[in-house]
């Protein structure tokens, strides 16, 4: 099974569902209705299948990934490279990141890339899977699971990176015990730390 025919059965069981259901809250709350926004990383295009009212315009590096998305979704999609992103500098309102740059061997390079994208009051929004949770620390000891090609195993200090260039604060949220989801910001069982922040002058 591929890596596209894995997400879409992944995003399409009720579980699956109801843990982007919660991402995608998350992101509304942050990216405005009028903003114009970039989802690096965006896989099959769950996030923008979620909030269709929102400009956004997801891109991966996957081309099975981009082709999957626009079969799925009504919403723009481009192929392209975290680390080098074919979008004019200052030209986007936010940079969304959902469970991407912990598989990205270069975070720093993406997040530069993110930061000179951003509009000067632009928002980056980063969802990273949080490692100390029990739900990622299980997924990272399962054979086969997709988590264990994670480079950056601590979340902790990939999030204190991120902070390092935008003023914002992280939070932890979308607890998740088994396949049931349930709200909770304590570090054990929630398994997202959220970013949100504008770049750093």
């Amino acid at each position: 099974m591929s890596d596209a025919e894995s997400f879409v059965r992944f995003c399409d069981s009720e579980f699956g569902s109801a843990v982007m259901d919660r991402e995608a809250a998350y992101v509304r709350r942050h990216v405005a209705a009028d903003d114009r926004a970039l989802d690096v990383g965006c896989g099959i295009g769950s996030l923008e299948e979620r909030v269709p009212d929102r400009d956004m315009t997801g891109l991966d590096l996957s081309a099975a990934m981009v082709q999957t998305a626009r079969d799925r979704v009504d919403a723009p999609f481009v192929l392209g490279d975290a680390t080098a992103l074919p979008v004019a500098t200052g030209s986007v309102d936010a940079v969304v990141f959902v469970s991407t740059l912990e598989f990205l061997p270069d975070a720093e390079a993406a997040l530069s890339e993110a930061t000179r994208v951003l509009a000067s009051d632009g928002t980056l929004v980063a969802l990273v899977l949080n490692t100390r949770s029990e739900y990622v620390r299980s997924n990272l000891r399962r054979e086969g699971s997709y988590f264990r090609r994670m480079v950056h195993r601590d979340s902790a200090a990939l999030t204190e990176r991120i902070l390092e260039r935008v003023d914002g604060e992280r939070e932890y949220f979308l607890g998740i015990s088994g396949e049931e989801v349930f709200e909770s910001s304590d570090p054990e069982t929630a398994a997202i730390a959220g970013v949100v922040g504008e770049p750093v002058d």
